[in-house]
């Protein structure tokens, strides 16, 4: 399981994580999946479980879509 923030260098297909935005003092998560051609992303959460959770989530969803 990969749960971490993304970068183009280190893109694969069907890799999913989670980003930390910064909300002021705060932090909010996001959650993404890259299906080898393009990053697709969630909503945000305020707790980093939830953003997992959508993250493993987002992937049957994309599947769905295509």
């Amino acid at each position: 399981m990969v749960l971490h923030s993304y970068r183009a260098v280190d893109l694969y297909p069907h890799k999913y994580g989670v980003n930390s935005i910064a909300c002021g003092y705060l932090f909010e998560f996001e959650p993404w999946y890259f299906d080898g051609s393009v990053v697709w992303h969630g909503k945000r959460y305020k707790i980093r479980s939830e953003a997992e959770k959508a993250a493993e989530q987002l992937i049957e969803e994309v599947a769905n879509v295509s």
